[in-house]
């Protein structure tokens, strides 16, 4: 794995932004406290962009500065947390729906998101969804309450396609204020480096606290978020084998990544099926992966088949297919 970094984003004229360094792999935030009490905004997932979220409210932090200014005395841009702007979600609840079918965006930024929303019926039953757009994958999300307070927990992963130039992610924050609104900040940015090579990988985790009161007892609510970015050449053309005992073809099917039906009819007497990946490098080779998928699996109600296909933002998405 070469190359891992947290990518520093700075101002010009010396303004500087809080940064994580990188250990074994992997990146870890602490946020600081969004939820103090009376607030209770709660830390539920990330944001994720190609280019920075630029939130910070220079020009009020100026106008607020400008006695000093005129003074010539020193100020420090970037160190008060009232200037730090908020990026507001729209949110699409639809009809009883559950949350990990709403429907958010975050303006006209373009953008990722793993999030875990908070919802509360009418008797104040809590209930914690996992909302992720298409190109998160093999998420998972862990919710638990206990007596000092409440411990929710998402990671996901993002196969991102190299390329010859260094890409940079950046990793925004989203909190969940008490009223239900929700709301992105400025995060920080992640890149494995300009010479990737498939299965190189980087982990960012942010980790935030909120306090709250109930029942006259003060409680704790902890939130852990965790990105793992992996690299992946792109996939170009995807070719199915159904196989049978005698290891021969019963039949053979070729299709574009993105073509890959959701379900496949498998031919009587397949016993296995190869799944036989061309993608493509950097530079333009290609390269071949396959997979089998044992049929004959004893107590296996549904069996699925893992594809993978390229999205026009740079990344790859994880299909399941149902076998039939």
């Amino acid at each position: 794995m070469k190359n891992r970094k947290s990518v520093r984003h700075t101002y010009l004229a010396g303004v500087a932004m809080i940064l994580m360094a990188c250990f074994s792999g992997g990146c870890t935030l602490a946020v600081p406290d969004a939820g103090t009490e009376g607030q209770g905004d709660q830390l539920i997932g990330a944001f994720i962009t190609s280019e920075y979220l630029d939130l910070y409210d220079m020009e009020g932090y100026l106008n607020d500065h400008a006695s000093s200014l005129m003074r010539n005395d020193s100020i420090t841009i970037g160190s008060d947390e009232r200037y730090e702007g908020k990026l507001m979600a729209t949110v699409d609840k639809g009809e009883g729906k559950p949350s990990s079918e709403w429907k958010i965006s975050f303006g006209n930024i373009k953008g990722e998101y793993m999030l875990m929303p908070v919802t509360r019926d009418a008797d104040g039953n809590t209930s914690v969804g996992n909302l992720c757009s298409e190109s998160i994958c093999d998420s998972y999300l862990n919710y638990n309450v206990t007596d000092e307070g409440e411990e929710q927990e998402v990671k996901g992963k993002v196969y991102q396609i190299p390329s010859e130039t260094e890409q940079i992610y950046y990793v925004n924050p989203v909190y969940q204020k008490e009223n239900g609104e929700i709301y992105a900040m400025s995060g920080n940015g992640y890149s494995n480096g300009s010479e990737t090579t498939e299965g190189d990988t980087i982990a960012a985790t942010l980790s935030g606290e909120a306090v709250f009161t109930e029942n006259g007892k003060s409680q704790k609510k902890t939130s852990t978020v965790t990105i793992q970015f992996a690299s992946m050449y792109k996939p170009v053309r995807t070719i199915l084998y159904q196989m049978n005992d005698a290891n021969q073809v019963l039949k053979q099917v070729a299709y574009k990544p993105s073509a890959i039906p959701d379900t496949l009819k498998v031919e009587p007497g397949t016993a296995y099926i190869i799944e036989e990946t061309h993608k493509e490098k950097p530079d333009g080779k290609i390269i071949t992966a396959r997979t089998l998928l044992n049929l004959q699996q004893d107590g296996e109600e549904n069996v699925y088949l893992e594809t993978w296909y390229p999205l026009s933002n740079g990344l790859i998405s994880k299909k399941e297919v149902e076998i039939q």
